[in-house]
């Protein structure tokens, strides 16, 4: 925003009508995958490369109307910054004693080893990477949406092997049943 000299807004939380635009465009595109997913007779995809290469070919074509308007907006911007945006959000955090980060309000559990150290944690777009000095130790998925805590089995259970009883009260004892995820080669 500094680069161009402009002033950001933002919206309430809450407040739908403020977003009206976005929003709209964002359920037109919803609905225009969803119809070209009907008309293509498989919503199965080989892989995930695949199903990112239809999105984008559905977005090229849905924006060739726009060409024009997109030309002459384009020779108003001035050129990029030289220095390119960070590609991801860098955070220090401590591990708890319950083996446990917490970054963006999500609960990620790690090794035992790391229990009162200070690490590093890189989020980027879909994995969470952590870092003790420079060097990585742990890449999870990124957690999205309405969930708030990732627990890996393996980080915990031999601390609750330890204890007896603590399995029954654990807090996060959904989460400790590996599941077929887990073991791809079953």
């Amino acid at each position: 925003m500094r680069h161009y000299a402009m002033q950001p807004t933002w919206n309430n939380a809450g407040i739908a009508h403020e977003n009206g635009d976005v929003e709209q465009s964002h359920f037109r595109f919803k609905e225009a995958v969803d119809q070209a997913l009907c008309v293509r007779g498989s919503r199965d995809f080989p892989s995930r490369m695949a199903y990112e290469r239809f999105v984008q070919d559905l977005v090229r074509n849905r924006n060739l109307t726009r060409q024009a308007g997109f030309q002459q907006e384009q020779a108003a911007l001035r050129p990029l910054p030289r220095l390119p945006l960070a590609p991801c959000r860098e955070f220090r955090v401590s591990v708890s004693r319950e083996r446990s980060i917490q970054v963006l309000g999500k609960r990620y559990s790690v090794p035992s080893r790391l229990i009162g150290s200070t690490v590093l944690v890189r989020v980027r777009a879909e994995t969470v990477e952590v870092y003790v000095g420079t060097r990585p130790v742990l890449t999870l998925p990124r957690l999205q949406g309405a969930t708030s805590h990732a627990v890996n089995y393996r980080h915990v259970i031999w601390s609750l092997v330890r204890k007896p009883g603590a399995f029954a009260h654990y807090r996060y004892r959904e989460d400790l049943f590996p599941s077929l995820a887990d073991h791809p080669g079953l």
